[in-house]
């Protein structure tokens, strides 16, 4: 079971997410002879590449418990799967050990927190 400090991080890393994965931004270097300025794209979109890449990490370490729970996540609706994984992470009846849960708490901090710092937000590290 994830500890109450690592439930409380996993809890505002829900908040962030939540509030990350309405933003906008623009990929791309500007406007271009047709007038297109770049492509526009939820920061939401890049949710399944996060999943995927901390499933291959945990592979990689062989953290089995961490790449199930990932591999069950990921395989529902694309939507729900970051959020979900929050949400389990924060709840203090989920069975997921300490050491997984601190793993990815960790990664996922990192990697959300520099979501906030490059594209802003009332979150905003």
């Amino acid at each position: 079971m994830p500890t109450e400090p690592v439930r409380r991080q996993a809890t505002e890393l829900h908040r962030l997410w939540n509030e990350l994965a309405l933003q906008h931004v623009t990929l791309g270097g500007g406007a271009c002879s047709c007038g297109i300025g770049g492509v526009i794209v939820r920061l939401q979109d890049f949710e399944r590449d996060i999943l995927d890449y901390l499933r291959g990490e945990a592979a990689r370490q062989e953290l089995t418990e961490v790449a199930s729970v990932l591999e069950h996540r990921s395989s529902h609706d694309a939507q729900e799967g970051l959020a979900e994984v929050l949400a389990s992470l924060s709840d203090p009846a989920s069975t997921m050990s300490d050491a997984a849960a601190e793993w990815l708490v960790g990664r996922l901090s990192r990697t959300l927190t520099s979501f906030s710092r490059l594209h802003g937000g009332a979150g905003r590290t």
